[in-house]
């Protein structure tokens, strides 16, 4: 589902987008912006796990835990030029948050969580940073993926977050795929007149400014940015009571894993004979006319029984017919 922005910025104050027991709750987590003015102050102590990601501005983050307070000042200037500063903070630990000379706006993700663990502020170098999609496809799914944290880096945590940087022109979220948890992406573009599509299933969203789309489970949602324009997008995951995602929760369609391998053949720098051999001896796809067919191959083994039934039975024939007057 689109939630539009209609090309607004955000008011100061809280914005909320989604709410774990509110509107799009099938999310199963909360998440909106914040805005502060210079100078202003925002206070939280909500029993919810929280992560603040500083999207522009100073800010000093502090927090009290365990009787002790802690502070750590950061800021950001750009949006795809450098990487956030993410306080992330347990259930119940009092957080402030003070704009430090200007505006400042964050992107806020909550979640329900028992679990304790140490409040901490990620910074740029502490978190994956990664360029996907170079080298294939003759560079027509290049994106900035950085995983702030996960299941492996946050093991306690009830969520994910990351960002990720659709190069102009360049797809995301590509091959295809879904997963069993929901997910929400959260745009920007750059110039700010830019858009992108933002695929679900067979709908497909045009996306501008300060968009946001809710991603069910098991849909697949690859992401398109206009030539000319770079697209920003924040992607939150909750984790699922018995299936928390991780690198491996990605399922692929199967008609579009070929493009995963970095030496297949992709016109025009082959001829389509050449793209349809591999694809048929390589992951048994076949042309028929206008439309397409996967070549099922049982296992070895399954063909091995085949084969020794097929001649028992021949033989068995065989004998019959010899033995008929």
């Amino acid at each position: 589902m689109l939630i539009s922005q209609n090309g607004h910025s955000f008011p100061t104050g809280y914005t909320a987008i989604t709410e774990e027991n509110g509107k799009n709750g099938d999310m199963l987590m909360s998440f909106g912006i914040l805005k502060l003015d210079s100078s202003q102050t925002f206070r939280s102590k909500d029993e919810t796990e929280r992560a603040f990601l500083l999207m522009s501005g100073a800010v000093t983050f502090e927090w009290s835990e365990d009787g002790s307070s802690e502070s750590r000042a950061a800021a950001r200037w750009s949006l795809l030029d450098e990487e956030p500063s993410v306080l992330h903070v347990a259930a119940g630990i009092a957080v402030s948050i003070t704009a430090d000379g200007g505006q400042v706006e964050l992107a806020v993700q909550a979640r329900r969580n028992e679990n304790r663990f140490r409040s901490r502020v990620w910074s740029p170098g502490e978190y994956r940073s990664e360029r996907f999609g170079e080298g294939t496809l003759q560079g027509t799914s290049t994106r900035t993926v950085r995983t702030i944290f996960d299941a492996a880096t946050a093991p306690h945590s009830a969520m994910v977050l990351g960002e990720v940087i659709n190069h102009p022109g360049k797809w995301s979220s590509y091959p295809p795929h879904d997963h069993a948890q929901p997910e929400i992406y959260h745009f920007r573009h750059f110039p700010s007149q830019g858009f992108g599509l933002s695929i679900q299933g067979d709908d497909v969203f045009l996306v501008r400014n300060g968009d946001t789309v809710t991603i069910p489970p098991n849909v697949v949602h690859p992401q398109c940015a206009a030539p000319g324009y770079a697209m920003y997008y924040i992607w939150m995951i909750p984790h699922l009571d018995d299936d928390r995602f991780g690198p491996d929760s990605r399922v692929f369609r199967p008609e579009h894993e070929w493009v995963r391998d970095a030496k297949a053949p992709i016109w025009p720098d082959a001829t389509v004979a050449e793209v349809e051999g591999y694809q048929l001896e390589n992951h048994g796809w076949h042309r028929s006319g206008d439309r397409r067919y996967m070549l099922i191959s049982p296992p070895f083994e399954t063909l091995l029984k085949m084969s020794n039934e097929i001649t028992v039975r021949i033989a068995s024939m065989v004998d019959r017919a010899a033995a008929m007057p």
